[in-house]
């Protein structure tokens, strides 16, 4: 078509100057015509229409003189069908100089928004490979998300650093924006200043001072890498290499520190807390998945951290986060999520291997205070699924409550159902998997993956958890008479999506030293439970490992107890209120004492106690206290902890 209107244009050129011809409604329909095909084009599927093979990538950047920059990215691919165009994803905000083949002659491109399409005389042919060269420069905007391409300051020199998840790759370089393919090797050269370096995915091959001015830096990576985690930083960079000692190797893998120079000191004893996660991971998954290469920090300006491909961006160096992103490596970078949908596989699974690594490398306890803190957090609304609704909202994509803290709950109360040895080997098969390692995985293959190794049907799990919004409510009773305990559990799911949670409730008895751990799976919304106890059980505490997502309320009572006893309080610990079951009902005076005698408060039974009275113990801080009551004629003390 092209063509026919350069021969259309070449004619009217050559016709007197007073024909009455009208060229430019010819041309104006032409051109049209030709948008009209470009939009169509604009399905990935059409636009893209071939797989990336590699990229080099050349980029000048230099942040002492702001954030206006130039590129020059080549593309290899193999084309999947004929087609007369290829197309790449850019910012309509960056300028095109030119584009070119791979022989260096131009092509011909047209602009359609944030789509560029490439043009080649006779068109490609399916199954043939062929480059294409996109020189361009510009002020790139940030566009959204987390700040796709930025100019900042860390107090001792400019910075310019990436972070194109999801959707900012083509906010600063020309690309193939997907998660369907992966770019099969990257080359990165970074020309900058002198008194700079550039951080990048890969190892570095070559660190040059061209001139007065200038430096070249050049990253090698040969691992497959998805478009959003290729990376650039580049500042005033102090750099240091710390080993991690992997099981049987013979050589530690490097890792790679770029930091800010100010922050050195500190860094260089925080960035040593990595080095036995990176061990932890690799024993307990895969063989770390860019062992030939490196892992690596590069401070950054953003309040967080990006799991960049073997270099991960990050705010600063707490024991949190390098387990987070140093976990993305395999969940996230090795395996990719397949689309945006299955964000909480990336988000989850670094979510969670950040509690095991306390579980594993610090203490279990620990862990279960991590676990608490993600429930409350969950459990504070009664809606929401870890299946995302809006994926073009980024704000609701990354959802702390439920793409990450829910997801990583899902995960955990997995690794509960199949056990230990099913759940690991679910995993390093996911890892392994034939379309998934260093390619990208669904839900979907997740679940096969588990139900393989475990052999059981996981489509209740992943319908409940996954696609289901909420969690269940359970009110939890219990009473024991003689050596009889019967246990009534009534759940209220908190969400219509799931109209009841096949869930398995952890409950201790303890009593006279003794305790018995009962695992209860209640078939309906109202289930009751009868069980033989050899003690006496005075207390009964949910979910003791902290193994299930719910939110709970208990109580019960001791009938044996209360026939022997005056008063019998319930539950004690407590974490702010218990029930007072009196005997003989009659008029007392209570009061509460704390560990060195002082009185803290006065409790206000208005004059008479019932059986059963629910006390609150207010504002009182944790710890141990002392119940006394007076009933006119005895008083009582009784010991009490407050949780």
């Amino acid at each position: 078509m092209r063509k026919w209107i350069g021969l259309l244009l070449g004619f009217l050129m050559m016709l007197p100057l007073g024909a009455q011809l009208v060229p430019e409604e010819l041309v104006c329909k032409e051109h049209q015509q030709f948008q009209n095909q470009l939009s169509r084009r604009n399905n990935s599927g059409v636009k893209h229409g071939y797989l990336i093979d590699y990229n080099r990538c050349k980029w000048w950047v230099n942040p002492i003189r702001g954030p206006y920059f130039k590129g020059d990215v080549m593309a290899h691919f193999t084309v999947n069908a004929n087609t007369d165009s290829v197309g790449f994803d850019l910012s309509a905000n960056l300028k095109v100089d030119g584009v070119y083949g791979a022989g260096g002659q131009s092509l011909l491109y047209r602009r359609n928004g944030n789509q560029l399409y490439v043009f080649k005389v006779g068109g490609w042919l399916g199954g043939s490979r062929d480059s294409v060269g996109i020189i361009y420069q510009g002020n790139p905007s940030n566009g959204g998300g987390f700040g796709y391409f930025v100019h900042d300051n860390h107090m001792k020199g400019p910075i310019v650093h990436t972070l194109s998840e999801p959707y900012g790759a083509q906010y600063w370089w020309p690309c193939k924006q997907t998660l369907h393919d992966k770019i099969d090797s990257l080359d990165v050269w970074v020309y900058t200043d002198t008194s700079l370096k550039a951080a990048s995915n890969g190892v570095v091959v070559r660190n040059e001072v061209l001139n007065d001015t200038q430096r070249l830096m050049v990253w090698k990576h040969r691992y497959p890498i998805a478009t959003y985690l290729v990376a650039i930083a580049v500042t005033n960079y102090s750099e240091y290499t710390q080993y991690a000692p992997l099981v049987g190797r013979t050589k530690p893998l490097p890792v790679l520190n770029y930091v800010f120079p100010q922050f050195r000191t500190d860094a260089e004893r925080e960035t040593k807390d990595v080095l036995p996660m990176i061990r932890l991971f690799d024993s307990l998954f895969v063989p770390y998945p860019f062992e030939k290469e490196k892992y690596g920090h590069a401070q950054f300006t953003w309040g967080g951290g990006m799991e960049h491909q073997t270099m991960s961006f990050m705010v600063n160096f707490s024991y949190d986060l390098m387990a987070h992103e140093l976990a993305h490596q395999w969940f996230g970078d090795m395996v990719t999520c397949g689309t945006w949908q299955d964000l909480w596989l990336n988000e989850g699974f670094a979510t969670y291997l950040t509690v095991m690594t306390t579980e594993f490398l610090r203490s279990k306890e620990e862990s279960y205070g991590k676990l608490r803190g993600m429930r409350s957090n969950i459990t504070g609304n009664d809606g929401g699924s870890v299946f995302p609704k809006d994926t073009l909202n980024v704000g609701s994509l990354f959802n702390g409550r439920l793409t990450y803290n829910k997801g990583a709950w899902l995960l955990h109360m997995l690794r509960d159902k199949l056990g230990d040895s099913a759940f690991f080997e679910g995993c390093r098969l996911y890892l392994n998997g034939k379309n998934t390692r260093h390619g990208f995985a669904k839900t979907a293959d997740l679940a096969w993956y588990m139900e393989k190794a475990s052999g059981r049907n996981l489509d209740t799990f992943f319908q409940q958890w996954y696609y289901g919004e909420g969690f269940p409510y359970l009110k939890i009773n219990w009473k024991q008479k003689g050596k009889t305990v019967t246990l009534a559990c009534e759940q209220t799911p908190s969400h219509n999506s799931v109209p009841y949670w096949h869930v398995r409730i952890p409950l201790l008895l303890r009593g006279e030293g003794k305790e018995k751990l009962v695992l209860w799976e209640p078939k309906q919304l109202v289930g009751e439970l009868k069980l033989l106890v050899d003690f006496e059980v005075d207390t009964v505490i949910f979910d003791p490992f902290v193994k299930l997502l719910a939110k709970v309320s208990i109580g019960g009572m001791n009938l044996n107890k209360v026939q022997e006893n005056a008063f019998v309080l319930f539950p004690n610990p407590t974490a702010g209120s218990f029930v007072l079951y009196a005997r003989n009902p009659s008029a007392i005076v209570m009061e509460v004492f704390d560990a060195v005698g002082q009185k803290v408060m006065d409790i206000d039974t208005k004059g008479n106690v019932t059986k059963q009275l629910t006390v609150s113990l207010g504002e009182l801080s944790a710890g141990p206290y002392f119940l006394r009551i007076n009933d006119g004629n005895f008083v009582y003390s009784y010991k009490l902890l407050k949780s």
